[in-house]
């Protein structure tokens, strides 16, 4: 019950402070520019086998947007969270997709499905097949 609870609360919060959601480019570069100002590292590998990458998300309506996708390493790579960007005072916050996607301006039939390629290639990721094209 808790876990709903801070759900609930997520999205009041998201609903009274509405995020003004990066992306929606209509070239790629856009977005890279963007994970290029943010000082985390492209890759970050935690020790229980996922890694956080930055990574371009490619929108079914051939949009982008920058954001940060968890991987699971020990599944091959497989997408396990993608969270947006947003800025707010000066500030970038990570947004999970599942609420972010509210605040996009777009329906999630123009989101999704949507391909995505990480800044750097990971080793074992064999779910991202055409790096460093979109997967």
């Amino acid at each position: 019950m808790k876990n709903q609870d801070q759900t609930r609360d997520i999205l009041e919060d998201l609903k009274e402070n509405p995020p003004k959601i990066i992306g929606g480019y209509k070239k790629q570069g856009w977005a890279v520019k963007i994970l290029d100002k943010i000082s985390n590292p492209s890759i970050e590998t935690e020790n229980n086998g996922m890694v956080t990458a930055k990574a371009v998300l490619e929108a079914n309506d051939q949009t982008y947007y920058p954001a940060f996708l968890t991987l699971n390493m020990n599944n091959a790579g497989q997408v396990e969270g993608a969270y947006f960007i947003s800025e707010k005072e000066n500030e970038f916050e990570l947004i999970p997709f599942e609420f972010a996607k509210d605040f996009t301006g777009k329906n999630e039939n123009d989101l999704t499905p949507f391909k995505y390629r990480t800044l750097e290639k990971i080793e074992g990721d064999k779910t991202q097949v055409n790096w460093p094209e979109f997967s």
